[in-house]
């Protein structure tokens, strides 16, 4: 059911914006500037909605972008897209392909994407025409450019997650309708120890895609063509389910002065719209537990330029010179 008034204590589903995405993702809530983001993933466009007078901003970075997070400082988004991953300047209101690790234009593509506790940017790839080929989940570590292959074998990542003690990292394989649990290093950023947290095709239809945890170490995963929002418990366990008025949701983030909240992106790309109107849409929801605003990438601050400092000597040396000759 959708509603245009809100009820802040029902559990109903409301349209918070109509965006009419073709495939809807990332979304991010900013509270401090009072703006909202989301990409159009297959568009290769993110969207920066003013929550104060609801006016939108529209940017091309000319790339499928799988996922994207705020840069701390706010300097700007960092990205993964199509060829690996990149930095969009806000300023310059330029996009920057930082990181190649599979090569450009290969077949593979990045898909969904979070950031950790300590800023570091992880995201996973897929095959496009293939998803059935295992992927690689990678972790942009902190200056913006080194990628570092971390898990192979997920075909394509989706719910990138760590628990609210940082000791259990997430992630689901919506090829295979599996969702995994490994153990977790914060402070190396190291998974081990990768066991089958939840087998979802014998419960649901669809896949899960874009997911979600709460304070309580509750799972809420979109099921895409399942046209459900699922609470999984810590123990694995279907705490409550949602249906959804579009028949594929992907990523809900957490929003609302008291983070009890959630904005659901969707996608209106495949969908008959005549059945499923809200397609594309934000969505929004009153879970009535507590979440967490997504991290934010610690991007580290550039280095000098080697032979730009060199040329700044050369021209301080020559300077010192001609005044000793004139003098």
């Amino acid at each position: 059911m959708v509603m245009e008034e809100e009820d802040e204590e029902s559990h109903e589903v409301f349209r918070f914006y109509s965006a009419h995405a073709d495939v809807g993702k990332s979304g991010i809530w900013d509270p401090q500037k009072h703006k909202y983001y989301y990409c159009d993933i297959t568009q290769g466009t993110f969207h920066v909605l003013d929550l104060i007078d609801m006016s939108r901003e529209d940017h091309t970075v000319g790339l499928q972008i799988g996922a994207m997070a705020l840069i701390e400082g706010g300097s700007g988004l960092v990205m993964a897209v199509r060829d690996g991953f990149g930095i969009w300047d806000f300023d310059k209101k330029t996009f920057q392909l930082t990181a190649t690790p599979f090569g450009i234009n290969s077949g593979w593509r990045m898909n969904d994407g979070n950031v950790d506790s300590r800023g570091r940017f992880w995201a996973g790839r897929l095959f496009d025409t293939d998803e059935t080929q295992p992927g690689m989940i990678y972790r942009l570590e902190l200056d913006g450019k080194t990628a570092t292959p971390i898990i192979d074998g997920i075909c394509c990542t989706n719910g990138l997650l760590w628990s609210p003690d940082n000791k259990r990292m997430y992630c689901g394989d919506s090829t295979h309708k599996k969702i995994y649990v490994w153990d977790y290093e914060e402070e190396s950023g190291t998974p081990s120890n990768q066991r089958l947290f939840f087998d979802t095709a014998g419960y649901f239809s669809g896949v899960p895609d874009g997911a979600n945890i709460d304070s309580q170490g509750y799972l809420w995963v979109c099921f895409f063509d399942g046209s459900k929002l699922v609470r999984i418990s810590p123990e694995a366990k279907v705490d409550r389910i949602y249906n959804m008025p579009v028949k594929r949701p992907t990523q809900p983030i957490w929003f609302g002065e008291k983070l009890d909240q959630l904005l659901i992106t969707s996608a209106s790309k495949g969908v008959n719209t005549r059945i499923w109107p809200e397609s594309g849409n934000v969505l929004k929801l009153h879970a009535g537990v507590r979440g967490q605003l997504k991290n934010k990438f610690k991007l580290l601050s550039s280095p000098p330029n080697p032979g730009h400092q060199f040329a700044i000597d050369l021209h301080i040396k020559g300077t010192i010179a001609a005044l000793r000759s004139f003098l």
